[in-house]
């Protein structure tokens, strides 16, 4: 795989993210042109230096990496927006800005510290536990399993940490990250066995999923930062174009996995690696066909805010 193929996955990826973004946001604060574009350029960069780092050099790696990419954008992202970009505090109900039990830390310099010590101490925690996993003897698959399941309660506890002070705790939002990443580990495993790589795959397609069903299949009801404030803006053809193209981003993974499990020579049955990748094209149909049939043809929030 050269950096070619992680640019082109790096598309998709930034396109994704990009288009649930859009469409759930855009009410609220416009569409901005270079936020929209921005999750692309930074997944092509990713992808471009994670294709040629780790020999992703198969189709089945080609899936992981999607994955890892989607998960280390989400990460950046995510970073950027808790502990450097300056926002007014009043723009969201629920603060983005990184803070302690819901008071937002505004001192620069504290923010910048905090965010210094959480990149060290991720950095660290990935090279030990890669460092761990070479000494260690091959885990069976149920330990690869609930290992990258890890992904899905940081990112659980990450969610709570910024949302319950103003929201509340929900035991159900709380777990629905670990189960979901959790269950996408499970085809992931048949297609790597690298802790670190497993994991932020696993998140990053736990990520994909669950912001696919917040943005377009949960109707009437706004984004938690956004609740109770006034929708200032109407896309409704925008956003019908925006969940059109998400629905085909979904698709296109399917059909292409779908293909790979197809073209010449073909194999006398399925191995496991089929199998993974035939449930990863199932669950990306699916998710493709919810997105359509829901945002398309029942127009979920388009003027109902």
């Amino acid at each position: 795989m050269t950096w070619l193929h992680g640019i082109l996955l790096g598309v998709l990826v930034g396109a994704h993210v990009s288009t649930w973004g859009a469409y759930k946001d855009a009410p609220f604060e416009g569409f901005h042109v270079t936020r929209f574009v921005r999750s692309i350029l930074l997944a092509m960069g990713i992808g471009a230096v994670l294709s040629g780092a780790f020999g992703f050099d198969r189709t089945e790696s080609m899936i992981v990496l999607l994955g890892v990419i989607y998960g280390i954008e989400r990460l950046l992202t995510e970073y950027w927006k808790l502990f450097l970009r300056d926002h007014r505090a009043d723009s969201f109900t629920i603060p983005m800005r990184f803070g302690i039990f819901g008071r937002p830390v505004d001192e620069h310099g504290t923010r910048y510290a905090i965010g210094g010590v959480i990149v060290v101490l991720t950095v660290l925690i990935c090279v030990t536990v890669s460092l761990v996993q070479n000494a260690l003897p091959p885990q069976p698959q149920w330990f690869l399993i609930l290992f990258a399941g890890i992904s899905g309660w940081l990112t659980a506890v990450g969610g709570a940490w910024k949302d319950a002070p103003i929201e509340g705790f929900s035991g159900w939002k709380f777990m629905r990250s670990p189960i979901v990443a959790t269950a996408w580990a499970i085809p992931l495993s048949f297609l790597t066995d690298n802790w670190v790589l497993m994991s932020l795959s696993a998140g990053g397609f736990a990520v994909a999923s669950i912001e696919t069903y917040k943005a377009f299949l949960v109707r009437n009801r706004p984004p938690g930062k956004f609740d109770g404030k006034p929708v200032l803006h109407q896309f409704p053809w925008l956003r019908e174009g925006l969940a059109g193209a998400h629905a085909l981003l979904w698709g296109g993974l399917a059909v292409s996995l779908a293909y790979g499990l197809l073209r010449p020579p073909a194999p006398p049955s399925l191995d496991a690696v089929a199998v993974a990748q035939a449930t990863i094209a199932v669950l990306a149909a699916i998710g493709s066909g919810l997105v359509t049939s829901r945002a398309l043809l029942s127009r979920p929030l388009a003027l109902s805010y």
